[in-house]
């Protein structure tokens, strides 16, 4: 896109503000206030920045035809025999390096998801992916558009800084983690492993192993060109300051994001009027880094001054909005107690504007550096990059992440193996012989030192020597000796996801049980739905349960799975000729600037690909992948050796350019112009050979047809975000206070109300999302039974629920009316009717059969009303057939069979009763087959063992082995279960034995445990519990002695608990030892007292003295 016009020319400029945007917004972005928070969220915002910079390149075409056009002279064609011979377009196309291999990848993305199981969320991408077919699309956009607009070596250099200051800041707010300073309270332990902007240790340590490669390249190659650079001399305290300018834009920068997010971490406020100042603070950042690019520092150029205003104005507005805020009363800011690392949060944004303000007030009246960089300029600029490799590397050792390490090691193994290899094949040219034996001896013991480490790693891992079995349990050194682990953690997720286990295959035999669907896949992002009847039941006790994995953790075989043999040939394809053009680059150019840089992208590819073998691609790294394809196809073109263009080479004066802008011959020297063995195309040193004129137009406004066309493309585009990026994260916002409303235990009917209006704003936003309806329907249920509980009438059932009714309720004043005026029926029929209609949109969903059986299953228990009964088998029939190892939804249908035998036991069909506990009972034999683990089967299994034939010693076995799974789950039904052996105190004590295996196991883990952790108050609490369950059995079983020990340690665990210290007494009473008794509730009164709100706990204690003394004084 040739730049002629000021339309053109504003064009190409926003273009290039939408890809430098994408590297610093995608790794930074996260979104506190939407439910999702990283990847979604940060997928929107590459999709918006593609859409944009699409829209710039269009218009940009446009104009440069309409241009054209104009300056076309009003000649005949030239005669026959003297046509040139022009290459047609499909030739041309081809000629473009990676123009074949990326369109042939897209056309398998299209066609891939025409043909999937799931064609909607094939495009669109699942809701907690979102890498469906236009993600995938958006980021080969921004790979288009860097082509199309990336004319300079300066915007290629501009890439990198930004992409190394990001690289920085993303590694800087993961220390901060692991120092403990993070002023933010994620869930997850982010000390041990740090998660950085992305959420999980494993992301953040792929995205950073991709920018150590170009940190290295600004290294070697800033410290290769300080020899040849003439000495500063007088200008060394010169070279200081502006280092000293730069360093304060890197850290204005910085620290303006550090502040933002203190911000966010101690601002309460009533809704997500903030939403904007994070993402805000990184584009503001992005323009301050950007003036690092600008070489404002040298010759006659000056320091400008936008960044700078944009940056104040940003300030400004969210100083204005909170002060709003603040007067208004919609805000609080929490205490220094309440958030220790964010308190200081206007301090940092203080020091962020000095910052800026004290670089600008240096940048503005130092004196200007000279044109070629000084030796001392070039050692400041490489030690600067070697700070940001060792903060990078630190930040990935801290992430503890085995696989991005893998990657990492092949990346720079293949990069300093062609550095070294390169260097030493320079050496050999120039005959600088003493040279060549040092690079030698280098590379040999480069790779000497690498295979040693590889075998190292190799025996670490193989031998159960004790020296390696010590160095096994070494802080992030052991995580390396434990990668051929497949029987526990993460090992053993991988391999069951992989290879399944010996009820289901895995992703393997996905792949393997349809010929057709083995060469077309099932679909982008179908893995999720497609998986169910592969999926391995011994997942379960490792993942959620009930969970369906959505990837493979493994990036060859989700190509498999996804997009069959198809996607993973033209996978193989793209990297393959990357690969190849990447060695063609390398081996062709002269200058050492551009093989350092050619070496480093393919190095980082090489280190994202190894990684991807055993992890996830995520939005930052296929972001990043597919701009450093881009930077290496227009980096060969800027170090001409070929042209970048669509359209037919015009002639040209056989001279070489001047370069634009008025650069020194020294600057085009550096840029590469100086090429390797052949020249496809002109000279180039600053700007890539595109076609067509290069002297600019004179500035003329286009015509009124022009400017409507340029506002159409620009309407529709900003449309599309809305429509199809923005909304939808809005809806997640407006989830997310939904779903805090309605999942709070003790949520009203007022806080029901709110949250459906809450999801209701979600489906009006995006209304494709089937998840949101899923939980639309469950707060309806909850709803109906709020309002049972307020009258027994349940009403009628609507018999045509139209969820445009509910999508019309548009206030929480209507939405209440409207449930004032529904009874229960009514609004569980709309419940119905909002699942049913989250089935019909992704009808391979099991969740959606799953949660239309339990509603009916619970309107049946209502209303005993038989078609409901009838109608949750039947979507627990179907559901077995799409999830036959999801031992869940087998019990859940176990369930309801129960439910059914007893219907027909009280209708007096005694066969047909047995016959449905018959096949209840053998799905949870199955279930128990399936999956060992699972409490719930045992439990089940003893109560209908309980109620179906008595059989009680059955039901005590099963009870026992229940216990010895979760102990914990047993215990609300197990005084239930003791009534039910009245009688039989033998199995009783069968049951209290259990238990106390299990306590004997948890004191043994409690004994090894620092009294004041938190897994210790946790265990304290378990075993106290544990504790009075086993008194309860001895004394069923007739065993009070017993009773008395462990009711003693549960009151011991837990001395404030009154139900503890109860149980002990009434256990001493019962043995005649009522003052001991009477001193145990004496003693709980003393320590009540010294706190506050127990005065009830100790009146009921007193009461009990009371009944002890009396009894202790009874003849």
């Amino acid at each position: 896109m040739t730049a002629n016009t000021s339309v053109s020319r504003w064009a190409a400029r926003i273009a290039e503000a939408s890809w430098l945007l994408a590297l610093t917004l995608i790794p930074l972005y996260f979104n506190l206030y939407s439910a999702r928070h990283f990847e979604p969220d940060k997928i929107a915002v590459v999709r918006s920045l593609a859409l944009i910079g699409a829209a710039a390149v269009l218009i940009g075409l446009l104009d440069g035809w309409l241009s054209r056009e104009k300056r076309k002279p009003a000649t005949a064609d030239p005669p026959p025999e003297e046509a040139t011979s022009v290459p047609p377009l499909w030739r041309r196309f081809a000629a473009i390096p990676l123009a074949v291999p990326t369109a042939v990848y897209a056309v398998v993305f299209l066609l891939t998801t025409i043909t999937s199981v799931t064609p909607w969320m094939s495009f669109w991408g699942s809701y907690q992916r979102l890498q469906g077919t236009y993600t995938n699309l958006s980021y080969i956009m921004l790979f288009v558009v860097i082509l199309v607009t990336l004319r300079h070596w300066e915007q290629l250099e501009r890439m990198v800084t930004i992409m190394l200051a990001t690289g920085i800041a993303v590694a800087g707010y993961g220390l901060l983690q692991h120092f403990g300073l993070d002023p933010l309270p994620w869930r997850g332990d982010v000390l041990t492993r740090i998660a950085s902007t992305m959420g999980n240790s494993i992301f953040v340590a792929a995205y950073m192993i991709m920018v150590v490669p170009f940190a290295l390249y600004r290294t070697i190659v800033a410290f290769s060109d300080a020899p040849t650079a003439p000495q500063a001399g007088p200008l060394l305290g010169r070279e200081w300051l502006w280092f000293l300018v730069r360093a304060l834009l890197v850290l204005a920068g910085l620290m303006l994001l550090l502040a933002t997010i203190k911000f966010g971490a101690v601002i309460r406020v009533i809704d997500a009027r903030y939403w904007w100042v994070w993402p805000g603070s990184i584009v503001a950042t992005t323009t301050i880094w950007w003036l690092l690019t600008t070489n404002f520092d040298r010759g006659d150029r000056r320091m400008p001054l936008w960044p700078g205003l944009f940056t104040m104005g940003f300030l400004l507005v969210f100083a204005m909005q909170f002060a709003i805020a603040a007067g208004s009363g919609a805000q609080t800011l929490l205490t220094g107690e309440q958030a220790a690392n964010a308190s200081d949060w206007s301090i940092w944004f203080f020091a962020s504007l000095v910052a800026l303000i004290g670089a600008y007030a240096l940048g503005m009246t130092l004196p200007r550096r000279p044109l070629e960089p000084t030796r001392a300029g070039r050692l400041l600029d490489g030690a600067a990059s070697g700070l940001a490799t060792l903060i990078l590397l630190v930040a990935i050792v801290f992430s503890q992440s085995r696989g991005p390490w893998i990657g990492l090691g092949a990346g720079l193994f293949v990069f300093f193996s062609l550095v070294l290899w390169q260097a030493l094949r320079h050496a050999r040219a120039t005959e600088q012989m003493a040279r060549a034996r040092l690079f030698r001896g280098l590379l040999i013991g480069w790779v000497t030192l690498t295979l040693a480490v590889g075998g190292f790693l190799i025996t670490f891992n193989l031998s159960n020597a004790p020296v390696f079995e010590q160095l096994r349990q070494v802080p992030y050194i052991g995580r390396m000796g434990r990668l051929l682990e497949v029987g526990e953690g993460t090992g053993l997720v991988r391999r069951l996801i992989w290879i399944g286990d010996e009820h289901a295959g895995g992703a393997v035999a996905l792949i393997m049980s349809d010929p057709v669907r083995a060469v077309i896949g099932w679909g982008p992002e179908s893995m999720f739905v497609a998986f169910n009847p592969f999926y391995p039941p011994s997942l379960a006790n490792i993942e959620a349960r009930g969970a369906s994995p959505d990837r493979s953790h493994q990036a060859l075989l989700d190509e498999l799975v996804t997009r069959g043999l198809l996607g993973l040939v033209s996978y193989l394809f793209l990297l393959v000729s990357f690969v190849v053009l990447s060695w063609k680059l390398i081996r062709n150019s002269a200058s050492w600037r551009w093989q350092v840089f050619f070496i480093a992208c393919l190095s980082t590819i090489t280190a994202t690909f190894v990684e991807g073998l055993t992890g996830i691609p995520i939005v930052s790294t296929l972001t990043h992948f597919w701009m450093v394809l881009a930077m290496t196809v227009t980096g060969g073109a800027l170090a001409g050796h070929y042209r970048l263009s669509l359209a037919p080479p015009e002639p040209t004066v056989a001279a070489v350019a001047v370069p634009e802008g008025g650069a020194s011959a020294d600057q085009a020297h550096r840029s590469g112009q100086v090429s390797g063995k052949r020249r496809k195309g002109p000279v180039r040193g600053q700007q890539v050979a595109r076609g067509g004129n290069a002297a600019r137009s004179r500035n003329t406004m286009p015509g009124a047809g022009p400017i409507f066309a340029y506002s159409m493309v620009a309407v529709l585009t900003l449309i599309a975000i809305f429509s199809f990026n923005f909304n939808p994260i809005r809806a997640d916002m407006h989830f997310q206070q939904a779903q805090g409303l309605s999942e709070r235990a003790d949520s009203s009917a007022d806080s029901l109300i709110v949250a459906l209006n809450e999801y209701l704003q979600t489906i009006r936003l995006n209304a494709r999302e089937d998840f949101y309806y899923l939980n639309l329907g469950r707060v309806l249920m909850s709803l109906a039974d709020t309002v049972r509980a307020q009258s027994p009438e349940l009403g009628t059932p609507n018999d045509d629920p139209q969820l445009t009714v509910l999508l019309g309720l548009e206030s929480s004043n209507a939405i209440a009316a409207f449930v004032q005026q529904s009874s229960p029926n009514e609004l569980m029929s709309y419940a119905e009717a909002v699942l049913l209609h989250a089935h019909n949109r992704s009808p391979l969903n099991k969740d959606h059969f799953a949660n239309l059986g339990r509603l009916n299953s619970v309107w049946y228990r209502w209303s005993n009303d038989p078609v409901h009964l009838e109608n949750a088998l039947n979507w627990y029939d179907q559901v077995e057939e799409l999830a036959p190892q999801d031992v869940t939804l087998l019990n859940e249908f176990a369930g309801v069979l129960i439910l059914k035998g007893d219907q027909l036991v009280a209708e007096g069909q005694t066969e047909e009763a047995q016959a449905a506990f018959a096949r209840a009972e053998e799905l949870l034999q199955r279930s128990a087959a399936l999956d060992q683990r699972y409490v719930d089967t045992y439990i089940r299994l003893a109560d209908l063992t309980l109620s179906r034939n008595q059989d009680l010693v059955a039901a005590t076995n099963a009870y026992s082995q229940a216990i010895g799974i979760s102990a914990r789950q047993t215990v609300n039904s197990i005084e239930n279960v003791a009534n039910a052996l009245a009688g039989q105190p033998e199995l009783i004590l069968q049951l209290r034995d259990a238990y106390m295996r299990v306590i004997a196991t948890q004191e043994e883990r409690y004994q090894k445990l620092d009294p004041q952790s938190s897994a210790a108050q946790s265990l304290r609490t378990d075993l106290a519990l544990f504790s009075t369950v086993a008194g309860l059995l001895s004394v069923r079983g007739g065993e009070t002695e017993v009773a008395l020990e462990v009711y003693a340690r549960a009151a011991e665990l837990e001395p404030n608990n009154l139900n503890y210290i109860r149980n002990y007494a009434i256990v001493l009473s019962e043995l005649s030892r009522h003052a001991d008794a009477v001193v145990e509730l004496r003693a709980l009164i003393g320590r009540l007292e010294t706190g506050t709100g127990n005065e009830a706990t100790i009146a009921e204690a007193q009461q009990l003295i009371a009944y002890f003394e009396q009894l202790q004084g009874a003849p």
